[in-house]
């Protein structure tokens, strides 16, 4: 071990270690270090390992020798810094050099922080009640019907009600064509509203073969920012128009096509299904409102390691994302105009918002003492393994053993689910 370090301790966790080494433990590190990179020399006319060390010398750059040196100097001086100044790391220790002679170096640990929690008991965030309209759940029956409806080729004017078959494509003011808009085989029940305004009234009254220009304004809201309060001179062709006929919803046709005994009971099963749909939006609106609060409420002042840390792992998430969608960090880069002091900034503040509400979480669940049980936690496990098959089961179950990664980052989810659950009562 080396002279005695030098520790400072800072309130945000940080703790920096300045530890000088003996000329003794350097010059035997670097014996070690030499013969480890001598072995990678290739030397004309000698094995490998086997060159003269004045020869080996010349070829091993001194940074290299140094940085192996300091890498065979850490391992013993990382366990006893960790075993006698009970330093508990929630990240890997940052070293860097600070002297070469004496061999100088700086140990950075960053334990768990000290954490405030303010006004967690005003915390409430409210809970809806959720009901469903009688013309809500017609519509969502109309919806369902329409899979079952007949059409019937209508050789004469269009009218709503009518699904109608066309080509089209639009011109800006100038003439000119707006070639996103060239549509072929588009299809439309007038008077669904699908279109913008005033399109499917401007189609109604045609017959198949019939042509029609007609010029609108789009919204303003409209998606496509850049038509957005622009008129466009639509030129319509109609290929084909259809009589649709929905069946009517009664206890036969319950029966006979819906699996379900009554037309009455078919509506209640829709109304509880739009129930629970729009109570899962709600929950989720609800985690998202108490998880914004718990990071107000969270005091915490963050070594700029941790925040360093947390950065990587956003940007490398982002990274991946990329590549899945087959496109490079300088694509992403170019689309979106961003310069890179703009990631930058943008990463910081994310991982600091991430960190807080991290460390919030846990700071909570220690508060209100939230636990989960081995036994919870195997049938948690047996029951998110049930639906994979048996071979599937035998390679992920190995992860999910107690002290395993993915156990752990499943007990933590287990452990919020839990805490969540209490506060959102």
């Amino acid at each position: 071990m080396p002279s005695a370090p030098k520790i400072e301790r800072e309130k945000n966790g940080r703790i920096e270690c300045t530890i000088e080494f003996s000329a003794e433990q350097v010059s035997k590190e670097k014996e070690r270090a030499l013969q480890k990179l001598a072995a990678e020399v290739n030397l004309p006319g000698f094995r490998p390992g086997k060159a003269p060390r004045e020869m080996v010398l010349q070829k091993i750059k001194p940074e290299d020798l140094l940085e192996e040196t300091i890498q065979a100097l850490l391992p013993e001086t990382l366990k006893s810094l960790l075993e006698e100044h009970k330093i508990q790391t929630i990240i890997s220790p940052k070293v860097s050099l600070k002297k070469a002679d004496p061999l100088t170096v700086s140990i950075v640990f960053v334990e768990r922080p000290k954490v405030t929690m303010k006004g967690v008991e005003k915390i409430k965030v409210e809970k809806k009640e959720h009901k469903v309209e009688d013309k809500d759940v017609e519509r969502m029956v109309a919806y369902i019907l329409q899979k079952h409806e007949k059409t019937t080729p209508a050789d004469r004017p269009a009218k709503p009600g009518d699904r109608m078959t066309m080509d089209f494509w639009g011109a800006d003011s100038e003439g000119k064509e707006i070639a996103p808009i060239r549509t072929q085989g588009h299809a439309v029940v007038l008077g669904s509203k699908s279109l913008i305004p005033g399109f499917e009234e401007a189609l109604v009254g045609l017959k198949k073969g019939d042509a029609k220009s007609f010029t609108l304004t789009f919204p303003k809201e409209y998606h496509a920012k850049e038509l957005s309060e622009k008129p466009v001179t639509f030129h319509a062709t109609v290929t084909n128009v259809e009589e649709v006929a929905l069946p009517e919803l009664t206890d036969a046709f319950a029966k006979e096509h819906l699996q379900i005994d009554s037309a009455a009971k078919f509506r209640d099963e829709i109304r509880k299904s739009m129930i629970m749909q729009e109570e899962r939006i709600d929950r989720t609106r609800r985690e998202q409102e108490l998880m914004d609060a718990i990071r107000k409420a969270t005091h915490v002042d963050l070594a700029p390691e941790l925040v360093e840390e947390e950065e990587r792992g956003l940007l490398e998430d982002l990274q991946e994302e990329l590549r899945k969608q087959s496109k490079t960090f300088d694509d992403w880069m170019k689309v979106t105009g961003k310069k890179v002091e703009d990631v930058k900034k943008e990463l910081e503040e994310k991982a600091k918002q991430r960190l807080a509400l991290r460390l919030g979480i846990r700071e909570l669940m220690e508060i209100k003492q939230i636990t989960v049980s081995d036994e919870e936690m195997a049938s948690t496990v047996t029951e998110m393994l049930a639906p994979l098959s048996e071979k599937e089961r035998k390679e992920v179950e190995p992860a999910y053993v107690k002290g395993e990664r993915a156990y752990d980052q499943l007990l933590w989810q287990k452990k919020v689910e839990k805490l969540f659950e209490g506060m959102l009562k």
